[in-house]
């Protein structure tokens, strides 16, 4: 006989009776937080055709980023809080091996650009990704790129406050003094 409730779903209860107090009820199991980038299980980092050793500086190399961004953007905590939560989840997947080949293999050659300081190789790679592996990268890619983009923001401020620095500092030539 059909169910009147179509398109409910019956609840089934989540709770399991104390045998020493009937009464009590007591949680089956708790729910775990979502992983974030320090928390995550990174240690089963292995895809089909990439080994775990090409991977692993993905992890080491997008955690340095993530560290480097937050430290300099403290005003922006749920920004923070939000990439460390998506780049952990993401990090889940490299370690469960839910990540395609193609997409390891860009993010090797992401990581390598990051790792050189070449940030507009580094955003060709997230564009490319945005693009082709959208539905496999949606979730953790645009923090990612905030990411990315907060890191050439601070390098920008760094020099700036180098040079600033340096003008200050240095007496201009003999022609140019006032």
């Amino acid at each position: 006989m059909p169910s009147s409730n179509q398109g409910f779903v019956q609840r089934q209860d989540v709770s399991v009776l104390n045998p020493s107090s009937p009464m009590q009820a007591q949680p089956q199991s708790a729910i775990a937080p979502p992983p974030t980038v320090h928390t995550v299980d990174s240690s089963n980092v292995l895809t089909c055709c990439i080994t775990k050793a090409e991977l692993r500086p993905v992890i080491t190399t997008l955690t340095r980023l993530f560290d480097e961004t937050s430290r300099a953007n403290l005003t922006k905590k749920r920004e923070t809080e939000d990439n460390s939560r998506k780049i952990g989840a993401f990090f889940a997947k490299l370690n469960k091996g839910d990540i395609s080949p193609n997409v390891s293999s860009k993010l090797i050659q992401l990581c390598s650009a990051l790792d050189n300081s070449d940030f507009a190789a580094a955003q060709q790679i997230q564009v490319v990704l945005t693009t082709s592996d959208w539905d496999e990268c949606s979730f953790w890619l645009a923090a990612l790129k905030r990411m990315i983009k907060a890191e050439i923001e601070n390098i920008k401020q760094t020099c700036l406050l180098w040079l600033a620095l340096y003008i200050h500092i240095m007496p201009l030539p003999f022609p140019y003094q006032m």
